[in-house]
């Protein structure tokens, strides 16, 4: 089958900012994205977004939160895109299932509290909460399952020099999808370290294994870690990580991923910046001999930004992406989309 689709988008967000000489910061962000094709409207939706950051550092602790929630038209049923504004290895999804073929709705809500204390000048243990609900509409019956996904970690850190800094985390989870006898349960450990290796790079190298146990009696080790790398400076900013991690999906099972995130942004002029992403990943089904559910995705996105002046910029991207789950009766599927966006940012700098 193929769609092809023109139409109009409207994507309004605000970011509202609050701090207190460093010492409580709050960050909130709304977003309403619109989708509208004259010509096919069942691909119509209108997506709403909230982001939100707060911290609040003291003399020898600091704690502090991310509260997500998003409700949108899931065409690709989570479909994975490139971003070219992250660079927070925490932004970086890793639940989406893969599926194609239906169109429905998704609401998800993700809720990080984390609390930090320095046990020393040179050590410090924190203890962190990720937790994930996902509901989907009833459209997606017998393919897409409600689900909640509750992990915890527990770090220690412990600087060897200025430049070296060495982490021990400890995590464990509990994926809950509405089937019931199906309820799964992990732990595992990661080590490595964070190195500076400059002002503005740093380089981040962990590995580990979690263990997951599921509700029938099986049991399966995944080795988890990751790579990050993340330069920014005045005219060049750059993002990139390599990581295999074990979450839930929507599928209603447990998944091993190997994901490669990268994303980079350069000035090329006053007016002119270029910049260029890339999502790829391959995942299987935890405990399983089967690779019927194995797939493997990319997404290449490429754009270019002229800046009309201080608030206006012109900006037009290109993005191709394509799935292949070939153990399952064949599917693959791919997709090219070009945009062209005027951006107005009246109270903000546009970003590089």
């Amino acid at each position: 089958q193929e769609v092809d689709l023109t139409g109009y988008l409207a994507d309004v967000r605000a970011d509202i900012n609050y701090n207190s000489s460093d010492i409580t910061t709050f960050f909130l962000q709304p977003r309403l994205l619109i989708r509208n094709y004259p010509d096919d409207s069942v691909f119509d939706s209108d997506d709403l977004f909230l982001r939100s950051r707060f911290q609040h550092r003291g003399q020898i602790s600091t704690f502090g939160f991310q509260a997500n929630f998003d409700t949108q038209a899931v065409r690709t049923a989570e479909r994975s895109d490139s971003d070219l504004d992250i660079d927070d290895p925490d932004e970086v999804p890793i639940d989406d299932t893969g599926l194609v073929g239906l169109d429905g709705d998704r609401s998800r809500w993700r809720l990080s509290p984390f609390w930090n204390y320095k046990l020393s000048k040179i050590s410090s243990m924190e203890v962190g909460i990720d937790y994930l609900n996902a509901q989907y509409d009833k459209v997606f019956a017998g393919l897409l399952v409600d689900y909640t996904d509750t992990r915890i970690n527990l770090s220690y850190r412990r600087a060897f020099s200025n430049t070296r800094t060495g982490v021990v985390t400890f995590t464990g989870r509990q994926y809950k999808p509405d089937i019931s006898a199906t309820d799964n349960t992990g732990a595992g450990l990661l080590a490595g370290y964070e190195f500076a290796l400059s002002e503005k790079t740093r380089l981040t190298a962990m590995i580990g294994v979690e263990n997951t146990d599921q509700s029938a009696g099986q049991s399966d080790s995944s080795v988890i870690g990751n790579i990050t790398l993340t330069r920014d400076l005045e005219t060049i900013q750059m993002f990139a990580r390599y990581q295999r991690a074990v979450s839930g999906t929507g599928a209603g099972t447990v998944e091993a991923r190997d994901t490669v995130n990268m994303n980079v942004n350069r000035r090329l002029s006053e007016r002119i910046s270029a910049g260029l992403g890339v999502r790829a990943y391959h995942a299987e089904q935890v405990g399983s001999t089967s690779s019927v559910g194995d797939r493997n995705y990319v997404q290449l996105q490429s754009k270019f930004s002229w800046y009309l002046s201080s608030v206006f910029v012109i900006e037009a991207d290109y993005r191709y992406t394509v799935m292949d789950r070939s153990n399952a009766i064949g599917e693959r599927s791919n997709s090219n989309g070009v945009g062209l966006w005027i951006v107005y940012q009246p109270k903000s700098t546009p970003k590089l």
